[in-house]
């Protein structure tokens, strides 16, 4: 793939960066599916053209009856029409100027074998015309910075990619990411994958600057192989973090009579995911958070784990996940022992868990977070909060205190939240991640963010062309 300046060029990269769309499947019926695509493009970056066979206006908006009228030829074409309609429409696609398009529609092959065929005739018409098309059966296509190709919520901007082989988990995916203020930088939906398929979203993203991390649901795939080089390449580049369906007998079938591909032994798919380079997680909670450290953090130099807390239980809970991912506590310098025990309450213990008793405040937070990433045994620092609402204290003060930690020590060793005590601690966890500190709930969930992030460095311990920075800490 042609690559400049960071960017991908291209067939692929007309799907996430037209300047002009024709939208054919739009009428005067509010409630049909055209409609909501054509009230996300309306809203978009990008010049709208809306084709109906009616010619009459919708929404206020002039209407062309087919792609042949169109005043100038478009770069993308979303069809949503009935799935008997969409072979014949490829020619006309072509003659419209555009080389790519995205399929809506269903009833294709995840329906049987008469909507395999007229799959097999809706590639074989494409392939004729000379287009390129995602789908059929899917969500659509999006750019956070430029345009919502899709019938769901425009993500919010960011820097993970998501590829979804389910289209309608794809969108509650970006529902989630709204709710927990992660950005996203470009969704596809692949559905059936009758033409563009997984390897040439992963190629594309994987040559994309503006994407830290890709993030992927897989139900199954045809061409084992081909997605085998297409993972191990974008993960030589950036982290690849994958959810499988269909991981059952039960699962399995599901993804027959979903997407119409074959989910395979779950062993044999989560064998090549992880020889390819890339991470696998159990949810889709954990997909999105695992890709949140990975875009926010640098990547880990080892598995060394130094835990601060001001709850005893806390760091107890938190050690024993530690153990249970296949890390370590790291063992503190003798020095750093003695510095904190100089600084901090004579009743705060200064081993592995460090903990800074209830009464610690802003400045214990500062102190322990310094001087635990200046050790030179800890690669990931964790620091955990149950947020006192007694002695004065504040909300975020526990979390001023560990930026002021951060900026001190000086290091760019990864640095993890857990804020505990719900709506209590929001207003903390809030803080931390506005300066790129992933924050979380639960100690097993970050633990099993770090824990990924350290397979995902191991495995590419050597590679020479790792993935861009991430997100610059900003603690200021």
């Amino acid at each position: 793939m042609a690559v400049e300046d960071g960017k991908p060029t291209g067939a692929m990269d007309l799907f996430f960066n037209p300047h002009k769309v024709a939208l054919v499947g739009i009428s005067s019926d509010p409630r049909r599916l055209g409609n909501s695509i054509l009230t996300n493009l309306l809203t978009s970056k990008v010049k709208v053209y809306p084709v109906t066979r009616s010619g009459s206006s919708v929404a206020g908006m002039m209407t062309y009856r087919s792609l042949t009228n169109l005043p100038e030829p478009v770069d993308l074409v979303l069809v949503a029409i009935e799935a008997k309609h969409c072979p014949g429409l490829m020619d006309e696609i072509r003659r419209a100027g555009a080389r790519n398009a995205v399929i809506f529609s269903g009833g294709f092959s995840e329906i049987g074998a008469e909507g395999a065929q007229l799959e097999e005739a809706l590639v074989k018409a494409a392939r004729d015309a000379g287009v390129r098309f995602l789908g059929p059966n899917c969500v659509g296509v999006s750019n956070s910075h430029l345009f919502n190709g899709t019938f769901t919520i425009m993500p919010s901007c960011g820097r993970i990619s998501l590829v979804s082989q389910s289209g309608a988990l794809g969108g509650v995916c970006i529902y989630i990411t709204r709710t927990k203020n992660i950005g996203l930088n470009k969704f596809v939906s692949i559905g059936n994958a009758a033409d563009v398929d997984f390897t040439e979203i992963l190629d594309y993203l994987g040559n994309d600057s503006s994407t830290s991390v890709i993030a992927m649901y897989m139900e199954g795939v045809s061409n084992g192989r081909a997605v085998f080089e297409a993972l191990r390449n974008a993960a030589e580049k950036k982290p690849v973090v994958v959810l499988k369906g269909g991981r059952s007998e039960q699962g399995d079938r599901a993804v027959k009579s979903h997407t119409g591909s074959l989910a395979g032994s779950t062993g044999i798919f989560t064998g090549m995911i992880q020889q390819a380079g890339c991470v696998t997680v159990p949810t889709l909670d954990a997909l999105l958070e695992v890709c949140k450290f990975f875009d926010y953090q640098p990547l880990p130099t080892g598995r060394n784990i130094c835990i601060i807390s001001n709850t005893g239980g806390a760091g107890v809970l938190a050690a024993d996940l530690v153990s249970d991912q296949n890390l370590t506590l790291s063992s503190l310098d003798s020095n750093t022992r003695r510095e904190l025990r100089e600084v901090l309450s004579p009743l705060a213990s200064v081993e592995n868990p460090i903990d800074v008793v209830a009464t610690g405040g802003r400045r214990e937070y500062q102190i322990a977070t310094e001087f635990a990433l200046r050790d030179r045994s800890v690669d990931v620092l964790l620091v955990i909060c149950a947020v006192p609402t007694f002695a004065g204290m504040t909300e975020t003060e526990h979390a001023e205190g560990t930026l002021q930690g951060i900026r001190g020590s000086g290091t760019k060793k990864p640095v993890v939240g857990v804020w505990l005590a719900g709506d209590v601690g929001r207003p903390g966890k809030e803080l931390l991640e506005a300066h790129n500190i992933p924050c979380y709930d639960d100690p097993a969930l970050a633990i099993m963010c770090i824990s990924r992030a350290v397979e995902y460095a191991q495995m590419h311990s050597n590679s020479r062309n790792l993935r861009p920075e991430p997100a610059t800490h900003n603690t200021k």
